[in-house]
């Protein structure tokens, strides 16, 4: 971890991020990553993608998410981002991070289930979209 990322780190422990999520129904979740201006799928170059998707956690629970997808990889998902609200946007908190501040046990999140809102040519992970993986 850089340097800026604990700081970084350390700023979120001291003022909490309030992540979005947690929903009975995915629905929910959905209007959520409309309501985000960025297209459904944006290309990062070098084989990559992010993507907005649906993650459903263990607890059969519904979070809005952008997943980073490595196409070279059959679609290997390589980056999990949870979103916060903060004032008038959002921002992005990785995984790793945002399940300190998810206010349940990691088992209940995962191993998580998940399906993004458009198709991506080249994901083979993803094989009965738009069902859940």
């Amino acid at each position: 971890m850089t340097m800026d990322e604990q700081t970084l780190l350390e700023q979120l422990r001291k003022n909490p991020p309030k992540l979005v999520g947690g929903y009975k129904k995915q629905g929910w979740a959905i209007k959520v990553l409309e309501r985000i201006a960025n297209p459904d799928v944006e290309d990062e170059g070098d084989g990559r993608v992010t993507a907005k998707a649906v993650l459903r956690a263990q607890d059969g629970t519904y979070y809005p998410a952008f997943l980073t997808i490595d196409l070279h990889q059959q679609g290997r998902v390589v980056g999990v981002y949870f979103i916060a609200e903060n004032k008038e946007q959002f921002d992005l908190i990785p995984f790793e991070w945002a399940k300190e501040f998810l206010g349940k046990p990691e088992q209940a999140i995962i191993p998580f289930r998940y399906r993004t809102l458009s198709k991506i040519d080249g994901d083979k992970q993803q094989t009965h979209w738009p069902d859940f993986r």
